[in-house]
């Protein structure tokens, strides 16, 4: 039985990404994997917002910063938007009304991942 599907997100340093999704989008690290304590990479971070939970690797077998897309699913985009706009994220200054149901917006983390926020219209 299928329990859950958690995106890996390739990047380039651990540190900077921590500050971005920890600093900026309100995560926060739930374990760090790091085979030599005493440096900061390689890493396999994992960082939870609510129920959303995303790997940040930067471990070279993990794939190429900046080729990813990770849609998350919010009760509110406009107003998480608003909070990452208030924390200075670039995430444009309309929710995208999309014909298959959904309101979204899109950031960019500092690698060039994209982040899709997502509401279901209706829910």
């Amino acid at each position: 039985m299928f329990k859950t599907a958690l995106p890996i997100l390739a990047v380039k340093s651990s540190e900077v990404a921590e500050e971005f999704y920890c600093g900026k989008l309100g995560f926060g690290v739930a374990y760090a994997y790091r085979p030599d304590p005493k440096k900061s990479d390689p890493c396999w971070l994992g960082v939870v917002r609510d129920g959303a939970h995303v790997v940040l690797s930067s471990f070279s077998g993990d794939g190429t910063p900046g080729t990813r897309s990770v849609q998350i699913y919010v009760e509110n985009a406009g107003a998480v938007q608003r909070e990452l706009r208030a924390a200075g994220v670039a995430c444009g200054d309309e929710l995208m009304d999309q014909d298959y149901g959904n309101l979204e917006f899109q950031v960019r983390d500092p690698d060039g991942n994209q982040l899709i926020f997502a509401e279901e219209k209706g829910a």
